[in-house]
């Protein structure tokens, strides 16, 4: 797609806010996305202003400014609200920081409607509504979240480096689901082996080799 000169100077102010955040020149980069925000509104574009949003709520959860990055996620999902990417940043909030577990599990089971024919956002839903779950204390129900995540082998993600790995490593912390969480990880080696992404290859035989006992427990896992 070609974009217009206008395009082209919103979108490197929008890489330069990323860049900025990235050299954690934070002021900075709020000034460049307020910028951008107020010119997509002035075009009416309702999907750059989300982006702007979206990007205002990461640069809000870098600063641990939290009610303030959901404010700004929230502006971006009203003005997307069929975005499945938007929807599961905000579940994570819910559950990382405001506890709200029911919430997240409405978002996440969204997702799964409106995204049966996109195999990431599926993974992702899965894998996050099996947080929400863990964390209510309904380890079944989570156990049967990490069984979807890694529906049909992993088919449809892009790259190894897409294989979510927190729930496998928030269900050993609690001592459950053993069986799962290791068909997870060999599945996740056999679908790296076959992207042939040796890093991730590396990785998965690693928490495999050490992967615990019913006596021991304790594994992280680090990207």
């Amino acid at each position: 797609m070609v974009l217009s000169v206008h395009e082209k100077v919103k979108s490197e102010r929008l890489y330069k806010a990323f860049d900025l955040m990235a050299a954690k020149e934070l002021d900075a980069a709020e000034t460049e996305l307020h910028a951008g925000l107020s010119d997509a509104e002035a075009q009416e574009d309702k999907v750059l202003a989300a982006l702007f949003y979206s990007s205002l709520g990461v640069l809000y959860k870098i600063k641990k400014e939290f009610p303030k990055a959901w404010k700004f996620y929230e502006k971006a999902e009203k003005l997307l609200p069929e975005d499945p990417a938007l929807k599961l940043i905000s579940a994570r909030l819910l559950i990382d920081v405001f506890g709200q577990f029911d919430t997240a599990i409405r978002r996440c089971q969204k997702v799964l409607e409106i995204s049966r024919s996109d195999p990431p956002f599926l993974h992702q839903a899965n894998v996050t509504m099996g947080l929400a779950l863990l964390k209510k204390g309904e380890r079944t129900k989570a156990v049967s979240c990490l069984v979807d995540a890694m529906q049909d082998d992993f088919e449809g993600l892009l790259s190894a480096s897409n294989i979510d790995l927190k729930l496998v490593e928030a269900l050993l912390r609690k001592r459950s689901g053993l069986a799962e969480c290791r068909a997870y990880l060999e599945k996740a080696l056999r679908f790296a082996e076959s992207k042939q992404e040796e890093r991730h290859v590396e990785l998965f035989r690693r928490l495999i080799e050490a992967f615990p006992t019913e006596e021991a427990t304790d594994i992280k896992i680090q990207m």
